[in-house]
């Protein structure tokens, strides 16, 4: 008996925890860009040898080029499904979302950012 009452407990526990929704961003004051294969504004100017040093080294940019911070950056990897061209202003599926400071997102707007549809 206390076997089949641990063995309940423990399946109700793995099923109410794995089945869990994942984090949606909160997306309010966010800007999005839809990186290119290379007619980014940025061109050749940020690199970095992994995803966060380019991170790093691409809000640096943006803040320099604007003038404006940033209180937040992530870059969307694209779906693995997605089929895209090689040409320079073709989308790479990568995307940008950026979390300016209020008041300075006409800064990025400028630069090619959009609010999220």
């Amino acid at each position: 008996m206390k076997n089949g009452l641990l063995l309940l407990l423990t399946t109700v526990s793995l099923l109410l925890f794995s089945c869990r929704k994942k984090d949606k961003l909160n997306m309010k004051g966010a800007l999005v860009f839809n990186e290119t294969q290379c007619s980014d504004p940025w061109g050749g100017k940020v690199t970095g040898p992994n995803a966060e040093e380019f991170i790093q080294n691409l809000e640096l940019w943006l803040e320099k080029e604007t003038g404006a911070s940033i209180n937040n950056i992530k870059r969307i990897p694209p779906r693995k499904d997605l089929i895209v061209c090689d040409a320079c202003h073709c989308t790479s599926g990568y995307q940008l979302l950026i979390w300016p400071v209020p008041g300075s997102e006409q800064k990025f707007i400028d630069l090619g950012f959009t609010k999220p549809q």
